[in-house]
């Protein structure tokens, strides 16, 4: 699959609120799930939104990348399947695919140790979380606010797909738990990687936005540039 560069198209963006998921340490740790290694997920919400973002030059559409993050599942599900179709193994690229809009659309699926939470639709949840994580990695928006963003998102699908009897509660639970527990151990320590994500790149604020609704339809927030 042929790799583009990001095109220089922004908006400023605001953050969406969803709820927590909570559970037992033991769910939790059964449930770590990763985009880049073995733990994928955010910080605990504080319920405070995230702080005014900073764009960097020639990034991210952010239009595009709300578009995709709040799209239905099933029409994300035809979009990366255009970006990055399943190889004959049944996976799909691990290796960078950028548009020309700067989302990544690699993927390594749900990374659970474990092998009981994910696989069936429960991959299209981390899918969405993968593109969400390492589209903020390429453009330089890789933060607390961000990551708790797309955290919070993914935590949003796997309730969705629990709610339409997709995906079990015992998934929902253990990859959202686990995501979150995941992300609050530090990147690494004396020298040894911990939870597999890099260090924050000194950015700040999310281009996630709380007007993208649930038909995936966009509407700059005020002050959109």
């Amino acid at each position: 699959m042929p790799k583009h560069r990001a095109t220089p198209k922004h908006r400023v963006a605001t953050v969406r609120a969803v709820r927590r998921v909570s559970a037992g340490a033991a769910v939790a740790t059964l449930g770590l799930t990763g985009l880049v290694g073995l733990a994928s997920s955010a910080y605990a919400d504080d319920g405070s939104p995230s702080s005014s973002v900073e764009f960097p030059a020639d990034s991210l559409n952010t239009e595009a990348f709300n578009r995709i993050m709040h799209e239905p599942l099933d029409q994300f599900a035809q979009e990366i399947d255009a970006n990055n179709p399943k190889g004959s193994d049944g996976m799909r690229s691990n290796d960078p695919i950028v548009d020309g809009d700067g989302i990544r659309w690699d993927t390594d699926d749900c990374s659970d140790p474990t092998g009981e939470f994910g696989g069936g639709d429960a991959n299209l949840a981390c899918e969405r979380h993968d593109v969400a994580y390492r589209t903020l990695e390429q453009n330089h928006l890789w933060n607390a606010d961000s990551m708790n963003d797309a955290n919070r998102n993914f935590t949003d699908d796997l309730s969705t797909l629990q709610q339409q009897g997709r995906i079990s509660e015992a998934q929902e639970l253990g990859l959202g738990v686990g995501a979150g527990v995941g992300s609050n151990l530090p990147s690494s320590a004396f020298g040894h990687e911990i939870n597999g994500l890099p260090e924050y790149d000194g950015s700040t604020g999310s281009p996630f936005d709380d007007q993208a609704g649930a038909d995936g339809v966009f509407q700059p927030s005020e002050g959109a540039r």
